[in-house]
């Protein structure tokens, strides 16, 4: 629960915490569970649990997977399974913000219990990646430039792709994204499997 006088950032990490821990509790695992199925270690996942740190993109990818559930859970919207259909409006999206890697990822899916497909608006800044290591998800993702230009690497073949190109790939596939620009990229992400950021 969030705390009189915290910072913005500390409110995020507590209720994501709370949110990581529920929906582990949900499966009846435990911590030491978790952190064998995901690769992110126990402490990191306690940390995370008690609103002491956000996780990383990687790690957040690896602690859903290992869920089985969709990292909209980072983004603190409810799911209603009985959802026919979803409008979000533009000043309605769930954002969410990794500094660490200078990401801005807004939820495009609103009320669809996370399924078939996910979407994301994603701001990547200057100079931002996802991280020195490969990341690997189920499905397939399809990334497309609404402005600005952004690299991938994917598993060492380099791609890159700007304002009204489109990249689409297996995700089990090795692969890694950076802005090497002087600007903004400004991304829709689609993700098949339910399983995106």
């Amino acid at each position: 629960m969030a705390k009189a006088g915290q910072t913005e950032a500390a409110k995020v990490a507590d209720t994501l915490g709370l949110r990581l821990r529920h929906l582990r509790q949900s499966q009846d695992m435990s911590i030491a569970a978790l952190a064998r199925r995901s690769g992110v270690p126990a402490s990191t996942i306690s940390k995370i649990e008690n609103g002491l740190l956000n996780p990383s993109l990687v790690n957040a990818i690896n602690l859903a997977t290992a869920l089985d559930a969709n990292l909209g859970f980072l983004l603190d919207r409810t799911r209603t399974r009985h959802a026919r259909y979803s409008v979000v409006r533009r000043n309605q999206r769930g954002r969410r913000s990794f500094p660490e890697i200078a990401l801005v990822l807004e939820d495009l899916s609103g009320g669809f219990v996370p399924g078939l497909l996910e979407s994301r608006i994603g701001t990547i800044s200057p100079g931002a990646h996802s991280g020195e290591e490969y990341m690997t998800h189920p499905g397939e993702e399809l990334a497309h430039v609404l402005s600005g230009t952004v690299t991938y690497d994917i598993d060492g073949t380099i791609v890159e792709i700007g304002q009204g190109d489109s990249l689409q790939f297996k995700s089990d596939t090795p692969h890694r994204w950076y802005n090497d620009s002087d600007g903004p990229a400004e991304l829709l992400w689609v993700f098949s499997d339910g399983l995106s950021f």
